[in-house]
Protein backbone atom coordinates (compact mmCIF):
# COMPACT_ATOMS: atom_id res chain seq x y z
CA UNK A 1 0.00 0.00 0.00
CA UNK A 2 2.80 2.54 0.49
CA UNK A 3 4.43 1.56 -2.48
CA UNK A 4 0.94 2.51 -4.13
CA UNK A 5 0.47 5.76 -2.69
CA UNK A 6 4.28 7.06 -3.36
CA UNK A 7 3.78 5.79 -6.88
CA UNK A 8 0.04 8.11 -7.13
CA UNK A 9 1.83 10.65 -5.25
CA UNK A 10 4.33 10.62 -7.99
CA UNK A 11 2.33 10.72 -10.74
CA UNK A 12 0.39 13.41 -9.30
CA UNK A 13 4.06 15.89 -8.83
CA UNK A 14 4.97 14.73 -12.15
CA UNK A 15 1.81 15.56 -13.72
CA UNK A 16 1.50 18.90 -11.91
CA UNK A 17 5.20 20.15 -12.41
CA UNK A 18 4.81 18.96 -16.67
CA UNK A 19 1.89 20.88 -16.76
CA UNK A 20 3.60 24.24 -15.03
CA UNK A 21 6.32 24.32 -16.93
CA UNK A 22 4.33 23.75 -20.31
CA UNK A 23 2.67 27.08 -19.26
CA UNK A 24 4.86 28.69 -17.54
CA UNK A 25 6.50 30.85 -20.50
CA UNK A 26 3.86 31.98 -22.95
CA UNK A 27 2.09 33.16 -19.78
CA UNK A 28 4.83 35.20 -17.63
CA UNK A 29 5.37 36.35 -21.27
CA UNK A 30 1.88 37.97 -21.47
CA UNK A 31 2.18 38.98 -17.77
CA UNK A 32 4.94 40.92 -18.52
CA UNK A 33 3.24 43.07 -21.90
CA UNK A 34 -0.06 43.10 -21.29
CA UNK A 35 -1.91 46.70 -20.60
CA UNK A 36 -3.58 45.34 -16.93
CA UNK A 37 -5.86 48.66 -16.97
CA UNK A 38 -7.63 48.00 -20.77
CA UNK A 39 -9.24 44.96 -18.57
CA UNK A 40 -12.36 45.78 -16.64
CA UNK A 41 -12.44 41.77 -15.00
CA UNK A 42 -8.50 42.11 -14.42
CA UNK A 43 -9.18 45.61 -12.43
CA UNK A 44 -12.09 43.89 -10.17
CA UNK A 45 -10.23 40.91 -9.26
CA UNK A 46 -6.52 43.10 -8.33
CA UNK A 47 -8.96 45.31 -6.35
CA UNK A 48 -10.68 42.24 -4.56
CA UNK A 49 -7.12 41.09 -3.42
CA UNK A 50 -6.90 44.64 -1.68
CA UNK A 51 -10.45 44.66 -0.04
CA UNK A 52 -12.08 46.96 -2.39
CA UNK A 53 -15.60 44.96 -3.39
CA UNK A 54 -17.39 48.24 -4.87
CA UNK A 55 -15.98 47.19 -8.48
CA UNK A 56 -18.48 45.17 -10.24
CA UNK A 57 -21.59 43.98 -8.95
CA UNK A 58 -21.39 40.14 -10.42
CA UNK A 59 -17.54 39.65 -9.71
CA UNK A 60 -17.02 41.17 -6.27
CA UNK A 61 -17.85 37.82 -4.63
CA UNK A 62 -15.53 35.36 -6.84
CA UNK A 63 -13.19 36.06 -4.07
CA UNK A 64 -11.21 32.66 -3.75
CA UNK A 65 -8.65 33.27 -6.20
CA UNK A 66 -7.69 36.91 -5.10
CA UNK A 67 -7.98 36.16 -1.83
CA UNK A 68 -5.22 33.50 -2.21
CA UNK A 69 -3.29 36.10 -4.27
CA UNK A 70 -3.69 38.29 -1.74
CA UNK A 71 -2.28 35.80 0.73
CA UNK A 72 0.89 34.62 -1.46
CA UNK A 73 1.39 38.75 -2.15
CA UNK A 74 1.60 39.59 2.00
CA UNK A 75 3.86 36.45 2.54
CA UNK A 76 6.24 37.27 -0.31
CA UNK A 77 6.06 40.65 -1.75
CA UNK A 78 9.43 41.26 0.07
CA UNK A 79 10.90 38.85 -2.76
CA UNK A 80 8.67 39.53 -5.41
CA UNK A 81 8.62 43.13 -5.33
CA UNK A 82 12.48 43.51 -6.37
CA UNK A 83 12.26 41.24 -8.86
CA UNK A 84 9.97 43.58 -10.88
CA UNK A 85 11.10 44.01 -14.46
CA UNK A 86 11.86 47.62 -15.61
CA UNK A 87 9.43 47.91 -18.58
CA UNK A 88 6.13 45.79 -16.74
CA UNK A 89 2.61 48.03 -17.19
CA UNK A 90 1.79 48.45 -13.87
CA UNK A 91 3.08 49.43 -10.30
CA UNK A 92 1.55 45.86 -8.81
CA UNK A 93 3.87 43.54 -9.95
CA UNK A 94 4.21 42.04 -7.16
CA UNK A 95 -0.05 40.96 -6.35
CA UNK A 96 0.39 40.67 -10.30
CA UNK A 97 2.76 37.57 -9.33
CA UNK A 98 0.54 36.28 -6.54
CA UNK A 99 -1.74 35.75 -9.21
CA UNK A 100 0.99 34.28 -11.61
CA UNK A 101 1.42 31.55 -9.06
CA UNK A 102 -1.58 30.42 -7.97
CA UNK A 103 -3.09 30.28 -11.28
CA UNK A 104 -0.18 28.51 -12.49
CA UNK A 105 -0.98 25.69 -9.48
CA UNK A 106 -4.60 25.72 -10.24
CA UNK A 107 -4.44 24.99 -13.56
CA UNK A 108 -1.07 22.45 -13.33
CA UNK A 109 -4.13 21.09 -11.38
CA UNK A 110 -6.23 21.13 -14.15
CA UNK A 111 -3.69 19.44 -16.07
CA UNK A 112 -3.01 16.09 -13.80
CA UNK A 113 -7.25 15.87 -14.11
CA UNK A 114 -7.13 16.36 -17.62
CA UNK A 115 -5.41 13.64 -17.81
CA UNK A 116 -6.86 11.58 -15.25
CA UNK A 117 -10.08 12.11 -17.37
CA UNK A 118 -8.58 10.81 -20.42
CA UNK A 119 -7.39 7.68 -18.68
CA UNK A 120 -10.60 7.00 -17.24
CA UNK A 121 -12.03 6.69 -20.72
CA UNK A 122 -9.82 3.95 -21.39
CA UNK A 123 -6.87 5.67 -23.37
CA UNK A 124 -3.34 4.94 -23.11
CA UNK A 125 -0.56 7.05 -21.09
CA UNK A 126 0.83 8.47 -23.77
CA UNK A 127 -2.08 9.33 -25.75
CA UNK A 128 -3.49 11.30 -22.50
CA UNK A 129 -0.36 12.93 -22.33
CA UNK A 130 -0.72 13.82 -25.75
CA UNK A 131 -4.00 15.27 -25.34
CA UNK A 132 -2.97 17.30 -22.47
CA UNK A 133 -0.03 18.81 -24.76
CA UNK A 134 -2.91 19.52 -27.24
CA UNK A 135 -4.95 21.66 -24.92
CA UNK A 136 -2.25 23.21 -22.41
CA UNK A 137 -0.33 24.53 -25.61
CA UNK A 138 -4.03 26.72 -26.45
CA UNK A 139 -3.90 30.62 -27.16
CA UNK A 140 -6.22 31.15 -24.02
CA UNK A 141 -3.97 29.09 -21.64
CA UNK A 142 -1.43 31.94 -20.95
CA UNK A 143 -4.18 34.19 -19.73
CA UNK A 144 -5.75 32.08 -17.59
CA UNK A 145 -2.50 31.69 -15.96
CA UNK A 146 -0.63 35.44 -16.31
CA UNK A 147 -3.27 37.73 -15.86
CA UNK A 148 -4.99 38.43 -12.50
CA UNK A 149 -7.92 36.35 -13.55
CA UNK A 150 -10.47 33.81 -11.91
CA UNK A 151 -11.13 31.68 -14.84
CA UNK A 152 -8.64 28.86 -13.70
CA UNK A 153 -10.65 27.80 -10.63
CA UNK A 154 -13.86 27.73 -12.74
CA UNK A 155 -11.75 25.19 -15.15
CA UNK A 156 -10.68 23.14 -12.27
CA UNK A 157 -14.30 22.69 -11.13
CA UNK A 158 -15.49 22.13 -14.46
CA UNK A 159 -12.87 18.92 -14.61
CA UNK A 160 -13.61 18.46 -11.10
CA UNK A 161 -17.32 17.32 -11.96
CA UNK A 162 -16.04 15.62 -14.91
CA UNK A 163 -13.43 13.19 -13.22
CA UNK A 164 -16.16 12.87 -10.43
CA UNK A 165 -18.73 11.09 -12.65
CA UNK A 166 -16.14 9.18 -14.40
CA UNK A 167 -14.33 7.88 -11.70
CA UNK A 168 -16.85 8.39 -9.48
CA UNK A 169 -14.70 10.00 -6.73
CA UNK A 170 -17.38 11.51 -4.01
CA UNK A 171 -14.32 13.76 -3.20
CA UNK A 172 -14.24 15.56 -6.17
CA UNK A 173 -17.77 15.76 -5.96
CA UNK A 174 -17.86 17.46 -2.61
CA UNK A 175 -15.09 19.95 -3.54
CA UNK A 176 -16.93 20.80 -6.33
CA UNK A 177 -20.40 21.16 -5.01
CA UNK A 178 -18.62 23.54 -2.55
CA UNK A 179 -16.11 25.42 -4.44
CA UNK A 180 -17.81 25.85 -7.86
CA UNK A 181 -20.44 28.87 -6.57
CA UNK A 182 -17.53 30.58 -5.56
CA UNK A 183 -15.71 30.26 -8.93
CA UNK A 184 -18.30 31.39 -11.22
CA UNK A 185 -22.10 32.07 -10.88
CA UNK A 186 -22.35 29.90 -14.18
CA UNK A 187 -21.52 26.89 -11.68
CA UNK A 188 -25.26 26.78 -11.84
CA UNK A 189 -25.50 25.63 -15.22
CA UNK A 190 -22.70 22.90 -14.46
CA UNK A 191 -24.72 21.41 -11.35
CA UNK A 192 -27.60 19.69 -12.82
CA UNK A 193 -24.60 17.31 -14.73
CA UNK A 194 -23.01 16.45 -11.05
CA UNK A 195 -26.47 16.21 -9.68
CA UNK A 196 -27.88 13.28 -12.18
CA UNK A 197 -24.59 11.64 -13.17
CA UNK A 198 -22.45 12.14 -10.16
CA UNK A 199 -21.26 9.25 -7.68
CA UNK A 200 -23.29 10.68 -4.95
CA UNK A 201 -27.08 9.70 -3.64
CA UNK A 202 -29.12 12.73 -4.86
CA UNK A 203 -30.78 12.95 -1.13
CA UNK A 204 -27.30 13.70 0.49
CA UNK A 205 -26.56 15.72 -3.28
CA UNK A 206 -29.12 18.08 -2.22
CA UNK A 207 -28.31 18.36 1.63
CA UNK A 208 -24.71 19.39 -0.02
CA UNK A 209 -26.15 21.85 -2.40
CA UNK A 210 -28.27 23.57 -0.09
CA UNK A 211 -25.28 23.64 2.48
CA UNK A 212 -23.03 25.10 -1.00
CA UNK A 213 -25.32 27.04 -1.16
CA UNK A 214 -26.22 28.89 2.51
CA UNK A 215 -22.58 29.62 2.92
CA UNK A 216 -22.43 31.35 -0.73
CA UNK A 217 -24.96 33.74 0.24
CA UNK A 218 -24.75 34.27 3.38
CA UNK A 219 -21.51 35.53 2.37
CA UNK A 220 -22.86 37.49 -0.44
CA UNK A 221 -25.23 38.96 2.22
CA UNK A 222 -22.43 39.49 4.86
CA UNK A 223 -20.81 41.64 2.01
CA UNK A 224 -23.34 44.06 0.64
CA UNK A 225 -23.89 44.07 4.48
CA UNK A 226 -20.40 45.20 5.33
CA UNK A 227 -20.02 47.30 2.33
CA UNK A 228 -23.81 49.32 1.62
CA UNK A 229 -23.63 47.42 -1.16
CA UNK A 230 -27.01 47.14 -3.19
CA UNK A 231 -28.21 43.66 -2.37
CA UNK A 232 -30.32 42.82 -5.78
CA UNK A 233 -27.69 44.79 -8.33
CA UNK A 234 -25.65 41.50 -8.68
CA UNK A 235 -29.04 39.04 -9.91
CA UNK A 236 -30.15 42.52 -12.19
CA UNK A 237 -26.69 42.48 -13.68
CA UNK A 238 -26.96 38.67 -14.50
CA UNK A 239 -29.98 39.32 -15.49
CA UNK A 240 -29.09 41.50 -17.95
CA UNK A 241 -26.31 39.17 -19.75
CA UNK A 242 -29.57 37.51 -21.67
CA UNK A 243 -29.46 40.37 -23.96
CA UNK A 244 -25.54 39.15 -24.97
CA UNK A 245 -26.95 36.06 -26.43
CA UNK A 246 -27.82 37.50 -29.73
CA UNK A 247 -24.48 39.38 -30.22
CA UNK A 248 -22.80 35.83 -29.58
CA UNK A 249 -25.19 34.31 -32.44
CA UNK A 250 -23.88 36.56 -34.87
CA UNK A 251 -20.39 36.16 -34.33
CA UNK A 252 -20.59 32.19 -33.60
CA UNK A 253 -22.87 31.71 -37.16
CA UNK A 254 -19.64 33.65 -38.98
CA UNK A 255 -16.00 32.70 -39.81
CA UNK A 256 -14.73 34.61 -36.38
CA UNK A 257 -16.67 31.94 -35.18
CA UNK A 258 -14.91 29.37 -36.95
CA UNK A 259 -12.00 30.90 -35.84
CA UNK A 260 -12.68 30.91 -32.29
CA UNK A 261 -13.56 27.09 -31.86
CA UNK A 262 -10.32 26.50 -33.76
CA UNK A 263 -8.58 28.23 -31.05
CA UNK A 264 -9.02 25.97 -28.54
CA UNK A 265 -6.67 23.77 -29.47
CA UNK A 266 -5.35 25.02 -32.88
CA UNK A 267 -3.54 22.87 -35.26
CA UNK A 268 -4.10 19.78 -32.68
CA UNK A 269 -7.85 19.98 -33.94
CA UNK A 270 -6.48 18.86 -36.91
CA UNK A 271 -5.40 15.25 -35.42
CA UNK A 272 -8.66 14.90 -35.32
CA UNK A 273 -9.60 14.45 -38.96
CA UNK A 274 -8.25 10.35 -39.53
CA UNK A 275 -11.13 9.47 -36.74
CA UNK A 276 -13.35 11.39 -38.55
CA UNK A 277 -12.67 10.46 -42.00
CA UNK A 278 -12.38 6.87 -41.76
CA UNK A 279 -13.32 3.63 -40.19
CA UNK A 280 -12.86 4.37 -36.66
CA UNK A 281 -14.75 7.38 -36.60
CA UNK A 282 -17.43 5.24 -34.49
CA UNK A 283 -15.29 4.45 -32.07
CA UNK A 284 -15.63 8.50 -31.48
CA UNK A 285 -19.35 8.18 -30.65
CA UNK A 286 -19.07 4.45 -28.69
CA UNK A 287 -16.04 5.30 -26.61
CA UNK A 288 -17.75 8.95 -25.69
CA UNK A 289 -20.15 8.83 -22.74
CA UNK A 290 -23.72 9.48 -22.78
CA UNK A 291 -23.40 12.26 -20.81
CA UNK A 292 -21.07 14.20 -23.06
CA UNK A 293 -24.25 15.59 -24.96
CA UNK A 294 -25.35 17.43 -21.91
CA UNK A 295 -22.21 18.66 -20.84
CA UNK A 296 -21.50 19.88 -24.59
CA UNK A 297 -24.78 22.18 -24.38
CA UNK A 298 -23.57 23.54 -21.10
CA UNK A 299 -20.63 25.08 -22.94
CA UNK A 300 -22.38 26.73 -25.67
CA UNK A 301 -25.10 28.08 -22.82
CA UNK A 302 -21.72 29.40 -21.22
CA UNK A 303 -20.94 30.46 -24.45
CA UNK A 304 -23.50 32.56 -25.88
CA UNK A 305 -24.58 34.15 -22.77
CA UNK A 306 -20.90 35.94 -22.89
CA UNK A 307 -19.49 37.90 -25.65
CA UNK A 308 -16.29 36.22 -25.37
CA UNK A 309 -17.00 32.68 -26.83
CA UNK A 310 -13.59 31.06 -27.02
CA UNK A 311 -12.44 31.85 -23.73
CA UNK A 312 -16.02 30.40 -22.80
CA UNK A 313 -15.16 27.31 -25.17
CA UNK A 314 -12.16 26.39 -23.49
CA UNK A 315 -14.06 24.75 -21.26
CA UNK A 316 -15.08 21.70 -24.01
CA UNK A 317 -10.78 21.54 -23.50
CA UNK A 318 -11.11 18.26 -21.21
CA UNK A 319 -13.73 16.32 -23.82
CA UNK A 320 -11.29 17.64 -26.48
CA UNK A 321 -8.71 16.67 -24.99
CA UNK A 322 -9.96 12.94 -25.38
CA UNK A 323 -10.76 12.83 -27.99
CA UNK A 324 -7.25 13.87 -29.52
CA UNK A 325 -5.90 10.96 -27.01
CA UNK A 326 -8.46 8.42 -28.48
CA UNK A 327 -7.55 9.47 -32.34
CA UNK A 328 -4.13 9.01 -30.85
CA UNK A 329 -4.48 5.68 -29.87
CA UNK A 330 -5.81 4.79 -32.62
CA UNK A 331 -3.73 5.73 -35.45
CA UNK A 332 -0.78 3.83 -33.17
CA UNK A 333 -3.27 0.82 -33.07
CA UNK A 334 -3.56 1.11 -36.67
CA UNK A 335 -0.19 1.48 -37.35
CA UNK A 336 1.37 -1.39 -35.43
CA UNK A 337 -1.16 -3.73 -36.88
CA UNK A 338 -0.07 -2.90 -40.74
CA UNK A 339 3.27 -3.01 -39.64
CA UNK A 340 2.69 -6.94 -38.52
Amino acid sequence: MEKLIKRINFSFWALFFFSAALMFGGAFALLDSYDLKQNPDIRTYLALAQGNFDESPVRRYRVLVPFLAATVNWLFKPILSPLKPWDFPSDQFSLCMSFFVVNLAIMATFGVLVFKFCKSLGTSSLAALLGLIAILSSRWVPYFVGLPMVDSLYLLVTIAVLVAITTKNISLAVFSIFIGPWAKESFIFLAPLLFFYGPIPKLKQIVLFFLSGLLVFSFRLYIDYLYQLPHLQSFESIFSTITSVQVSLIRFFSFHGLYELFSIAGFWILVLLPLLFTSHRKCLITSTPSWAIYFIWIVFIHAFLSTELARMFYLFSPLLAFWIALTIDKLFTTLILNKI
